[in-house]
């Protein structure tokens, strides 16, 4: 009898110590993470806090946090494999603890930052379990966004000219620009042609004289303005209407972009970006026209010079790599108002691909005596024939 009554004292007490942990096993629990900065870079390292706190007297024999990272950023981890201590990435991580009565646990992890953008941490779910092990209960946590766990990932700029080549093979002398833009009312000099050279610039005077060839050379200004047009379009034809298909090359235009924008920065040039990405994820006031399909381009106020490079970064990180409009309908409506958004008389693409409608739109703002320059992240999906006379730099794959 007495050992029944042993059994029975045992049963009656996982009984109560089971409704007592499912009841109150998470009350007074918080969880809060915070990042080590506010902004940073593509590629960089930063550091996120992570902190469980038991605010009660009832102990938590066993807890299991899951935390994820929202994508775009991942833990960095040395683990060990096959015997070497390799450095690892990862999404999500797993920490165990035993939560005495009021005590707080502090975490610190080393997350990387993989993609450009704005991302808020803290997200994650806790297992406590009893001190049978037999009772798991599981709660989701979800930080509220604040400055002191949200991140903005700039975009890294690249040097565009050891990731970019022109869609002309060249042989003999290959002319380097420093500067994004000549101005052909400058005249150095004269010098021999190179394919690379449109045929416009050719000095007819000269080449008679030399009897080759001979082309304007041009002094760099720094003092033009010229817009920037960003296509979120990753092909002619997407399969949806707001997400393209190829987001990866969209995140490098986007990187180009800001490359651009880094370059021109210390030529003091003011620059605007004009793309097809919803405005409203940075300003209301970003909006090409307050009605029709302007209503759904973006076109932000002039960039010019180091004292607004950031303020440009900041922008690009909170771009969506998201379509709102057809590319082909922001083509027109560029075409439909030059005096707004070619008046400076330059204008460069940046796209995953160049299409016929693209070399169409070069032609007539050509005739309009604007100068469009493209870069494109692919070499894939473009038009069959690009004409001579349409400047484009394709990202290479050899770098």
């Amino acid at each position: 009898m007495l050992f029944v009554a042993i059994l029975i004292s045992i049963f009656i007490i996982y009984i109560a110590e089971s409704k007592l942990f499912e009841k109150r096993s998470f009350d007074d629990i918080d969880y809060s993470v915070r990042i080590s900065t506010e902004e940073a870079f593509e590629g960089e390292d930063i550091f996120i806090f992570e902190e469980i706190t038991n605010g009660k007297t009832l102990p938590v024999p066993y807890a299991k946090v899951d935390t994820t990272l929202p994508q775009g950023l991942m833990f960095r981890l040395m683990e060990y494999e096959h015997g070497k201590l390799r450095d690892t990435m990862k999404p999500h991580v797993s920490s165990i603890f035993i939560l005495k009565s009021r005590e707080k646990i502090s975490r610190r992890w080393r997350v990387n930052c993989m993609t450009r953008g704005i991302y808020t941490v803290g997200s994650a779910v806790v297992v406590a379990n009893d001190l049978f092990g037999t009772n798991p209960i599981s709660k989701g946590f979800a930080c509220e966004p604040n400055k002191s766990n949200t991140i903005v990932v700039l975009p890294r700029p690249v040097d565009l000219d050891a990731h970019f080549t022109s869609s002309y093979y060249h042989s003999g002398d290959v002319i380097a620009n420093h500067s994004m833009l000549s101005d052909p009312l400058l005249i150095e000099g004269a010098r021999d042609y190179t394919t690379f050279d449109p045929m416009n610039k050719i000095n007819w005077k000269m080449t008679a004289s030399h009897g080759k060839l001979m082309v304007n050379r041009e002094s760099y200004t720094r003092r033009h303005r010229f817009n920037i047009m960003l296509n979120m379009n990753s092909r002619d034809i997407e399969r949806d209407s707001v997400n393209p298909s190829d987001p990866r090359s969209v995140e490098f235009a986007i990187t180009v972009c800001a490359s651009l924008l880094d370059r021109i920065s210390v030529e003091n040039v003011p620059v605007r970006i004009i793309s097809n990405t919803p405005p409203e994820a940075i300003s209301e006031e970003y909006r090409a026209d307050s009605e029709g399909i302007g209503h759904d381009i973006l076109f932000t106020p002039a960039f010019e010079g180091k004292r607004d490079m950031i303020n440009a970064l900041r922008m690009l990180a909170a771009v969506r790599a998201e379509m709102s409009c057809p590319v082909e309908r922001m083509l027109d409506f560029i075409l439909e108002h030059k005096e707004v958004f070619a008046e400076s008389g330059n204008l460069i693409v940046v796209s995953a691909y160049i299409s016929e409608r693209m070399i169409v739109f070069h032609d007539e703002l050509e005739r309009a005596g604007v100068k469009v320059i493209f870069y494109v992240t692919t070499t894939h999906r473009n038009a069959e024939i690009i004409p001579p006379n349409v400047e484009v730099y394709y990202k290479t794959y050899f770098d």
